[in-house]
């Protein structure tokens, strides 16, 4: 077990740069806070992947009490410069980035297309994992999913989950496709289906987009069809998270898994 007690620290100063997404790219390393994130990661497929365990003199103990990983302790303030979360528990783990396998093509695929907010990409990778075990495909562009909000809205899903960073979206819904996936935008027009007409499957995936300006043209004629989850006509829409955790609970009762 180290001691450290210095904010200015070589290792401390590595830990912040971790805030950054670029630094995140740079060294495959990111980081997440809180001892029940901790624990599912203890007790997930990416247990392997740990690096860094660092805590707060008051957390090391009940860190301890459940794995023997050797720790870095820390002193309060140190824990205040790397972290950012207010009322921090003082558990952080530094862990490689998983790899990404791509979609299993046996399970439903979420396909995120420009969602900005990692509280949303958080909250639908943790309801892909609760409702129907679905497997998701991102576009670049979306928030990062290493970062510590989103790391937050998923509580520990996204080290169960298959997802893939696209680079090339158009060519990961051909591949969808060629495996036999019925693929629907979640967009309104003319042309889209309600929500209860629409027959899920296995063999579905639902492509969602930006939470202001919905999914781009090109990428909605590229799917099968279109479907819409039916409102209040004095509403104008559901966020994206809310919408995706409707469609996934649909996903879910067809495929038994809820």
């Amino acid at each position: 077990m180290k001691f450290i007690s210095g904010k200015n620290n070589a290792f401390i100063t590595e830990l912040c740069k971790l805030k950054q997404k670029k630094h995140r790219n740079e060294t495959g390393l990111f980081y997440f806070e809180g001892l029940k994130l901790l624990e599912e990661a203890l007790n997930s497929k990416c247990r392997g992947k740990i690096r860094y365990i660092v805590a707060t003199e008051n957390a090391a103990g009940k860190i301890a009490a459940m794995t023997d990983f050797g720790m870095t302790v820390v002193t309060k303030e140190v824990y205040k410069k790397i972290t950012d979360e207010q009322g921090f528990e003082g558990a952080m783990c530094v862990m490689e980035k998983p790899e990404q396998s791509g979609p299993s093509y046996e399970k439903p695929v979420v396909i995120l297309c420009s969602v900005r907010d990692a509280g949303n990409v958080g909250t639908i990778v943790r309801a892909a994992d609760a409702l129907c075990d679905a497997d998701m495909i991102l576009t670049g562009d979306c928030a990062d999913i290493y970062s510590s909000k989103t790391q937050r809205a998923a509580m520990g899903a996204l080290f169960r989950q298959n997802i893939k960073i696209s680079k090339n979206i158009g060519e990961d819904i051909a591949n969808l496709k060629k495996n036999g996936y019925n693929v629907f935008a979640a967009h309104l027009d003319e042309n889209s289906r309600p929500i209860g007409d629409v027959e899920f499957g296995a063999k579905t995936a639902v492509a969602f987009g930006n939470e202001g300006s919905g999914l781009d043209p090109e990428i909605t004629e590229m799917c099968d069809g279109k479907m819409i989850i039916p409102i209040n006509q004095s509403s104008e829409s559901l966020n994206v998270s809310v919408a995706a955790g409707i469609v996934l609970w649909e996903i879910g009762k067809s495929t038994n898994k809820v």
